[in-house]
Protein backbone atom coordinates (compact mmCIF):
# COMPACT_ATOMS: atom_id res chain seq x y z
CA UNK A 1 0.00 0.00 0.00
CA UNK A 2 1.06 3.87 -0.52
CA UNK A 3 -0.02 6.76 0.59
CA UNK A 4 1.94 9.67 -0.22
CA UNK A 5 1.06 13.75 0.52
CA UNK A 6 -0.72 14.86 -2.48
CA UNK A 7 1.75 16.59 -4.97
CA UNK A 8 1.82 17.77 -9.03
CA UNK A 9 4.71 18.81 -10.77
CA UNK A 10 4.40 22.52 -10.72
CA UNK A 11 6.81 25.87 -10.68
CA UNK A 12 4.53 28.54 -9.21
CA UNK A 13 5.29 32.09 -9.20
CA UNK A 14 6.40 33.20 -12.26
CA UNK A 15 9.43 35.20 -11.96
CA UNK A 16 10.59 33.78 -8.66
CA UNK A 17 10.56 30.01 -9.61
CA UNK A 18 14.00 28.23 -11.40
CA UNK A 19 14.55 25.33 -12.71
CA UNK A 20 18.05 24.16 -12.00
CA UNK A 21 19.32 21.42 -14.77
CA UNK A 22 22.24 19.16 -14.19
CA UNK A 23 25.07 18.37 -17.11
CA UNK A 24 24.78 14.64 -18.48
CA UNK A 25 27.68 13.09 -17.62
CA UNK A 26 30.44 12.94 -20.80
CA UNK A 27 34.15 12.26 -20.35
CA UNK A 28 34.86 15.68 -22.62
CA UNK A 29 33.09 19.36 -21.85
CA UNK A 30 30.69 20.06 -24.71
CA UNK A 31 30.11 23.77 -25.75
CA UNK A 32 27.57 25.41 -22.97
CA UNK A 33 28.34 23.01 -20.65
CA UNK A 34 28.90 24.35 -17.24
CA UNK A 35 31.12 22.14 -16.05
CA UNK A 36 33.85 19.11 -16.87
CA UNK A 37 32.36 15.78 -15.65
CA UNK A 38 34.18 12.75 -14.97
CA UNK A 39 33.88 9.34 -14.72
CA UNK A 40 33.21 9.13 -10.73
CA UNK A 41 29.23 10.79 -11.30
CA UNK A 42 26.93 7.71 -10.05
CA UNK A 43 24.07 6.37 -12.09
CA UNK A 44 21.14 7.43 -11.55
CA UNK A 45 21.38 10.96 -9.77
CA UNK A 46 19.74 14.14 -10.49
CA UNK A 47 19.23 16.03 -14.04
CA UNK A 48 16.98 19.23 -12.67
CA UNK A 49 15.59 20.02 -9.62
CA UNK A 50 12.93 23.21 -9.01
CA UNK A 51 14.08 26.29 -6.91
CA UNK A 52 11.91 29.08 -5.90
CA UNK A 53 12.13 32.16 -3.02
CA UNK A 54 9.11 30.62 -1.75
CA UNK A 55 9.00 27.19 -0.24
CA UNK A 56 5.65 26.48 -1.50
CA UNK A 57 6.81 26.58 -4.66
CA UNK A 58 9.36 23.13 -4.29
CA UNK A 59 7.30 21.29 -1.13
CA UNK A 60 7.31 17.45 -2.41
CA UNK A 61 7.74 19.01 -6.05
CA UNK A 62 9.88 16.54 -8.21
CA UNK A 63 12.12 16.88 -11.44
CA UNK A 64 14.24 13.88 -11.66
CA UNK A 65 15.49 11.81 -14.29
CA UNK A 66 17.25 8.72 -13.28
CA UNK A 67 17.92 6.99 -16.72
CA UNK A 68 21.43 8.76 -17.65
CA UNK A 69 24.30 10.25 -15.27
CA UNK A 70 24.17 13.73 -14.55
CA UNK A 71 26.46 16.13 -12.49
CA UNK A 72 25.28 16.87 -9.02
CA UNK A 73 28.24 19.48 -8.80
CA UNK A 74 26.57 21.23 -11.94
CA UNK A 75 23.90 21.20 -10.22
CA UNK A 76 24.64 22.56 -6.62
CA UNK A 77 27.13 25.36 -8.79
CA UNK A 78 23.59 26.64 -9.85
CA UNK A 79 22.03 26.36 -6.82
CA UNK A 80 24.41 28.85 -5.12
CA UNK A 81 24.85 31.54 -7.99
CA UNK A 82 20.85 31.82 -7.76
CA UNK A 83 21.39 32.09 -4.18
CA UNK A 84 24.17 34.90 -4.66
CA UNK A 85 22.18 36.90 -7.70
CA UNK A 86 18.56 36.86 -5.40
CA UNK A 87 21.43 37.92 -1.94
CA UNK A 88 22.91 40.57 -3.86
CA UNK A 89 27.00 39.08 -3.33
CA UNK A 90 30.00 38.08 -5.11
CA UNK A 91 30.50 35.55 -2.48
CA UNK A 92 29.22 32.59 -1.59
CA UNK A 93 30.98 32.74 1.57
CA UNK A 94 28.03 34.97 3.67
CA UNK A 95 24.92 33.02 2.57
CA UNK A 96 23.38 31.81 5.42
CA UNK A 97 22.55 27.79 4.56
CA UNK A 98 19.80 25.90 6.61
CA UNK A 99 18.39 22.34 5.82
CA UNK A 100 14.64 22.12 6.43
CA UNK A 101 12.41 18.68 6.69
CA UNK A 102 8.97 18.09 6.44
CA UNK A 103 7.48 16.94 8.38
CA UNK A 104 9.49 16.25 11.41
CA UNK A 105 7.16 14.06 12.96
CA UNK A 106 4.46 11.75 11.80
CA UNK A 107 2.26 8.60 12.42
CA UNK A 108 1.82 6.18 9.79
CA UNK A 109 0.26 2.71 9.37
CA UNK A 110 2.24 -0.61 8.84
CA UNK A 111 3.12 -1.56 5.56
CA UNK A 112 2.37 2.43 4.01
CA UNK A 113 5.05 4.55 2.39
CA UNK A 114 5.10 8.22 2.78
CA UNK A 115 7.02 10.74 1.03
CA UNK A 116 8.94 13.35 3.15
CA UNK A 117 10.79 16.52 1.93
CA UNK A 118 14.43 17.80 2.67
CA UNK A 119 14.72 21.08 1.22
CA UNK A 120 18.11 23.25 1.43
CA UNK A 121 17.55 27.22 2.03
CA UNK A 122 20.60 29.34 0.54
CA UNK A 123 20.76 33.19 0.35
CA UNK A 124 16.64 33.29 0.68
CA UNK A 125 16.58 30.30 -2.28
CA UNK A 126 14.68 27.49 -1.33
CA UNK A 127 15.31 24.25 -3.57
CA UNK A 128 14.18 20.36 -2.62
CA UNK A 129 17.10 18.41 -2.15
CA UNK A 130 15.33 15.31 -1.21
CA UNK A 131 16.60 13.17 -4.64
CA UNK A 132 20.47 13.49 -3.93
CA UNK A 133 20.40 14.49 0.23
CA UNK A 134 21.61 11.69 1.91
CA UNK A 135 18.74 9.48 3.81
CA UNK A 136 19.25 6.91 6.99
CA UNK A 137 16.70 5.18 9.78
CA UNK A 138 18.60 4.66 13.02
CA UNK A 139 16.07 1.54 12.56
CA UNK A 140 15.43 0.10 9.49
CA UNK A 141 13.51 -2.98 10.72
CA UNK A 142 10.80 -0.38 11.68
CA UNK A 143 11.03 2.04 8.78
CA UNK A 144 13.22 2.28 6.41
CA UNK A 145 13.87 5.22 3.69
CA UNK A 146 15.18 5.92 0.08
CA UNK A 147 15.06 9.68 -1.02
CA UNK A 148 12.85 10.83 1.30
CA UNK A 149 10.29 7.91 0.66
CA UNK A 150 9.68 6.14 3.97
CA UNK A 151 8.63 2.63 4.44
CA UNK A 152 6.83 1.22 7.32
CA UNK A 153 8.00 -2.16 8.09
CA UNK A 154 7.16 -2.97 11.56
CA UNK A 155 5.23 -1.92 14.52
CA UNK A 156 7.51 1.02 16.61
CA UNK A 157 9.39 4.12 16.50
CA UNK A 158 12.33 5.51 15.02
CA UNK A 159 14.10 8.70 13.25
CA UNK A 160 14.58 9.08 9.77
CA UNK A 161 18.30 11.05 9.33
CA UNK A 162 18.71 13.34 6.50
CA UNK A 163 21.86 15.18 5.54
CA UNK A 164 22.72 17.83 3.15
CA UNK A 165 26.18 19.86 2.96
CA UNK A 166 26.65 18.77 6.38
CA UNK A 167 23.79 19.76 8.26
CA UNK A 168 21.60 16.90 9.74
CA UNK A 169 17.70 17.18 10.63
CA UNK A 170 15.67 14.80 11.88
CA UNK A 171 11.90 12.97 11.32
CA UNK A 172 10.76 11.14 14.52
CA UNK A 173 8.12 8.23 12.88
CA UNK A 174 5.61 6.21 14.57
CA UNK A 175 4.29 3.13 13.16
CA UNK A 176 1.22 1.66 14.41
CA UNK A 177 -0.95 -1.27 13.70
CA UNK A 178 -3.76 1.50 12.53
CA UNK A 179 -4.29 5.27 12.67
CA UNK A 180 -5.97 5.95 15.95
CA UNK A 181 -9.13 7.99 15.43
CA UNK A 182 -12.49 8.15 17.37
CA UNK A 183 -15.66 9.85 16.11
CA UNK A 184 -17.14 11.40 19.45
CA UNK A 185 -20.45 13.90 19.60
CA UNK A 186 -19.81 14.19 15.86
CA UNK A 187 -16.11 15.43 15.62
CA UNK A 188 -13.23 13.16 14.73
CA UNK A 189 -10.30 12.93 17.78
CA UNK A 190 -6.63 11.38 17.23
CA UNK A 191 -5.14 10.03 20.27
CA UNK A 192 -1.43 8.95 19.93
CA UNK A 193 0.18 5.63 21.37
CA UNK A 194 -0.30 6.67 24.52
CA UNK A 195 -3.71 7.28 24.36
CA UNK A 196 -3.87 10.83 24.68
CA UNK A 197 -5.84 13.53 22.54
CA UNK A 198 -3.68 15.08 20.10
CA UNK A 199 -3.78 18.78 19.18
CA UNK A 200 -2.38 21.12 16.52
CA UNK A 201 -0.54 20.09 13.65
CA UNK A 202 -0.63 16.38 12.76
CA UNK A 203 0.97 14.63 9.93
CA UNK A 204 -0.96 10.91 9.40
CA UNK A 205 -0.15 8.61 6.79
CA UNK A 206 1.40 11.51 4.82
CA UNK A 207 -1.79 13.36 5.01
CA UNK A 208 -1.42 16.87 7.32
CA UNK A 209 -4.21 17.94 9.61
CA UNK A 210 -5.13 20.28 12.26
CA UNK A 211 -6.55 19.34 15.71
CA UNK A 212 -7.73 22.39 18.02
CA UNK A 213 -7.19 22.90 21.48
CA UNK A 214 -9.97 20.11 22.57
CA UNK A 215 -8.29 17.94 20.02
CA UNK A 216 -11.43 17.87 17.35
CA UNK A 217 -10.06 17.94 14.14
CA UNK A 218 -10.76 21.13 11.99
CA UNK A 219 -12.36 20.99 8.39
CA UNK A 220 -13.04 23.87 5.90
CA UNK A 221 -11.66 27.27 5.84
CA UNK A 222 -9.34 28.21 8.74
CA UNK A 223 -6.87 30.93 9.94
CA UNK A 224 -3.92 29.51 11.69
CA UNK A 225 -1.56 32.04 13.16
CA UNK A 226 -0.37 34.16 10.20
CA UNK A 227 -1.88 32.21 7.56
CA UNK A 228 -5.34 30.34 5.87
CA UNK A 229 -5.62 27.27 5.43
CA UNK A 230 -8.10 24.26 3.90
CA UNK A 231 -9.24 21.08 4.92
CA UNK A 232 -11.46 18.62 3.00
CA UNK A 233 -14.52 17.05 4.48
CA UNK A 234 -11.75 13.72 5.63
CA UNK A 235 -9.91 16.75 7.16
CA UNK A 236 -6.67 15.71 5.27
CA UNK A 237 -4.95 19.49 4.38
CA UNK A 238 -5.46 20.99 0.35
CA UNK A 239 -1.64 21.09 -0.74
CA UNK A 240 -1.49 22.38 -4.52
CA UNK A 241 -4.96 22.11 -5.63
CA UNK A 242 -7.14 25.00 -6.65
CA UNK A 243 -10.40 25.30 -4.06
CA UNK A 244 -14.11 26.97 -5.10
CA UNK A 245 -15.52 28.72 -2.01
CA UNK A 246 -19.52 28.42 -1.78
CA UNK A 247 -19.79 31.88 -0.19
CA UNK A 248 -18.33 33.60 -2.65
CA UNK A 249 -18.04 30.95 -5.41
CA UNK A 250 -14.56 32.31 -5.75
CA UNK A 251 -11.76 29.97 -6.68
CA UNK A 252 -8.42 30.14 -4.23
CA UNK A 253 -5.08 28.41 -4.72
CA UNK A 254 -3.45 26.57 -1.37
CA UNK A 255 0.39 26.06 -2.24
CA UNK A 256 1.98 23.19 -1.10
CA UNK A 257 2.97 24.00 2.64
CA UNK A 258 -1.04 24.39 2.77
CA UNK A 259 -0.86 28.13 2.87
CA UNK A 260 -3.67 30.19 0.36
CA UNK A 261 -1.59 31.80 -1.99
CA UNK A 262 -1.82 35.50 -2.61
CA UNK A 263 -0.62 38.00 -5.00
CA UNK A 264 0.75 35.38 -6.90
CA UNK A 265 1.25 33.76 -10.65
CA UNK A 266 0.58 30.40 -10.39
CA UNK A 267 1.17 27.78 -13.25
CA UNK A 268 -0.73 24.87 -13.48
CA UNK A 269 0.04 22.32 -16.36
CA UNK A 270 0.00 24.40 -19.66
CA UNK A 271 -1.95 27.23 -17.81
CA UNK A 272 -1.32 30.53 -15.85
CA UNK A 273 -3.40 31.94 -13.16
CA UNK A 274 -3.12 34.91 -10.96
CA UNK A 275 -4.44 35.14 -7.50
CA UNK A 276 -4.72 38.56 -6.17
CA UNK A 277 -4.14 40.12 -2.46
CA UNK A 278 -7.19 38.37 -0.58
CA UNK A 279 -6.57 35.14 -2.55
CA UNK A 280 -9.21 35.01 -5.37
CA UNK A 281 -8.32 34.43 -8.86
CA UNK A 282 -7.91 37.20 -11.27
CA UNK A 283 -11.03 36.48 -13.83
CA UNK A 284 -11.67 38.92 -17.15
CA UNK A 285 -9.72 41.29 -16.27
CA UNK A 286 -6.03 43.08 -17.05
CA UNK A 287 -3.36 41.84 -14.64
CA UNK A 288 0.13 44.03 -14.75
CA UNK A 289 3.75 42.20 -13.80
CA UNK A 290 6.47 44.61 -12.58
CA UNK A 291 8.31 45.16 -15.30
CA UNK A 292 5.51 47.59 -16.62
CA UNK A 293 4.14 44.38 -18.99
CA UNK A 294 0.41 43.46 -19.25
CA UNK A 295 -1.60 40.23 -19.24
CA UNK A 296 -5.16 39.01 -19.54
CA UNK A 297 -6.70 37.19 -17.65
CA UNK A 298 -9.85 35.12 -19.11
CA UNK A 299 -13.55 34.40 -17.68
CA UNK A 300 -12.17 31.21 -16.76
CA UNK A 301 -8.84 33.09 -14.43
CA UNK A 302 -6.47 31.29 -17.87
CA UNK A 303 -3.53 34.06 -19.07
CA UNK A 304 -4.42 34.45 -22.67
CA UNK A 305 -1.76 33.29 -25.15
CA UNK A 306 -0.95 33.65 -28.52
CA UNK A 307 -4.08 35.15 -29.89
CA UNK A 308 -6.22 38.71 -30.28
CA UNK A 309 -9.10 39.19 -27.88
CA UNK A 310 -11.11 42.11 -28.59
CA UNK A 311 -11.83 43.42 -25.02
CA UNK A 312 -14.78 46.58 -24.84
CA UNK A 313 -14.17 47.30 -29.23
CA UNK A 314 -10.63 47.15 -29.10
CA UNK A 315 -8.41 44.18 -30.55
CA UNK A 316 -5.59 43.26 -27.98
CA UNK A 317 -2.76 40.80 -29.58
CA UNK A 318 -0.95 38.45 -26.95
CA UNK A 319 2.27 36.63 -27.80
CA UNK A 320 2.60 33.05 -26.77
CA UNK A 321 4.09 34.12 -22.97
CA UNK A 322 0.76 35.65 -22.70
CA UNK A 323 2.16 39.30 -23.21
CA UNK A 324 0.25 42.10 -24.48
CA UNK A 325 1.69 43.34 -27.33
CA UNK A 326 -0.30 46.50 -27.93
CA UNK A 327 -1.09 47.25 -24.60
CA UNK A 328 -2.45 50.91 -25.88
CA UNK A 329 -4.67 48.97 -27.91
CA UNK A 330 -3.30 50.48 -31.15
Amino acid sequence: MKRIIPFLLLSLGIGSSFLITGCKNKSSVEEGSLTAVDNSVKTGVVRELNSSTDIGDVYNSIGVDYENEYDVDSIEKKMTGLAMANAGTDSADGLTKHLIVAPTEMDMELLFDVDTSAIFLEGGIYTNVSQFAVWSSENPDIADVYQGEVHAKKVGETNINVTYRDITKSIHVNVVEKTNWEEKDGYWYYYDANGKKTTGWKVIDGNWYYLSNNGSMLTGWQKIKDGYYYFHSNGTMAQGEWVQNPDNSQWYYFNYNGKMAMRKWIKDGNNTYYVHSNGTMATNEWVPKDDGSWYYMLLDGKMARDRSIDIKGVSYQFDKEGKCLNPDGN
